[in-house]
């Protein structure tokens, strides 16, 4: 196996020529591929000096992550604390700090794992990806970037550049759990991200996105769109409940069974709901 540190954009997609390259970032998915003989890449390309996949700038509509700027940098912005807390919850409950010192948030996203906690809280916010290739450059959004498990929509010599957030411009009360078999440094056996608005009683948007529950993290739009505009009901909750459980695929594995999941994520939608409710009733109280 060979190594290549590129210090630019240029040599990057010229190493990507090669069809036996990997791209090699933080590690910690690649690295674990090959000690269990998943993948056999003849060329290892660092990036981790390509400036153009650095930093974490904010312009008028958008927070903009470099793909190669480490989750523990994401976690430690303030523009990301600001504009985009249900990233920073979500990133807190992923692995340990060693390994956000070392994983990048573009690493996270391109291993494709229906269960990457990052995916959940980047698919509420729109979140979309600069790809780059020898034949330019493209925007995905996030929506349309995973294909299925460890799949995605890179075409050949092509690379993420940057993750592109738009700076949401009404607050949301917002919610992020994972249930996995212990508490901390864990792979989610199903997780629930909810970004919710209330007014008067009714829930006047609704965006709510699984993983572990389907082969790629996903939105459940199904029950976006019955909650648009209900009130804070029992009923409706119910409702939210049944259909996110419908929404869902999951398969049966080693962690747990496919009705299991369904169930932990029908449940997750209710609890998220009822602390829409608890919260809506303190606004009211005050």
């Amino acid at each position: 196996m060979r190594y290549q540190r590129v210090a630019d954009e240029a040599e990057l997609i010229a190493a990507l020529s090669d069809p036996a390259a990997a791209i090699l970032s933080g590690g910690t998915d690649l690295l674990v591929k090959i000690r269990g003989g998943l993948v056999r890449p003849g060329l290892l390309v660092d990036i981790g000096r390509v400036p153009t996949l650095q930093g974490i700038r904010r312009t008028e509509r958008a927070i903009e992550i470099g793909a190669a700027v480490p989750e523990s940098d994401v976690l430690a912005s303030p523009d990301v604390r600001d504009a985009l807390p249900l990233l920073s919850a979500a990133l807190r409950a992923l692995g340990s700090v060693q390994i956000r010192n070392r994983g990048t948030l573009g690493g996270n996203l391109v291993n494709a794992s229906p269960a990457a906690d990052s995916a959940i809280p980047l698919l509420l916010y729109d979140a979309e990806l600069v790809l780059v290739g020898v034949g330019g450059e493209r925007t995905v959004p996030l929506d349309s970037f995973f294909v299925g498990p460890g799949r995605t929509a890179l075409g050949s010599s092509e690379f993420v550049r940057t993750v592109r957030v738009p700076i949401p411009k009404t607050g949301y009360d917002t919610f992020y759990h994972k249930v996995g078999k212990r508490r901390a440094l864990t792979i989610a056996i199903a997780s629930l991200g909810a970004l919710l608005r209330t007014e008067d009683g009714r829930i006047a948007e609704a965006r709510l996105a699984a993983g572990s529950v389907a082969p790629t993290p996903i939105r459940l739009r199904a029950v976006e769109e019955r909650l648009r505009g209900a009130p804070l009901t029992d009923g409706a909750i119910a409702e939210a409940k049944r259909l996110a459980i419908e929404a869902v695929s999951p398969i049966s594995d080693v962690r747990a069974t496919a009705g299991y999941r369904s169930r932990v994520i029908g449940d997750l939608v209710a609890r998220a709901l009822q602390i829409a409710i608890s919260r809506s009733d303190l606004h009211t109280r005050s």
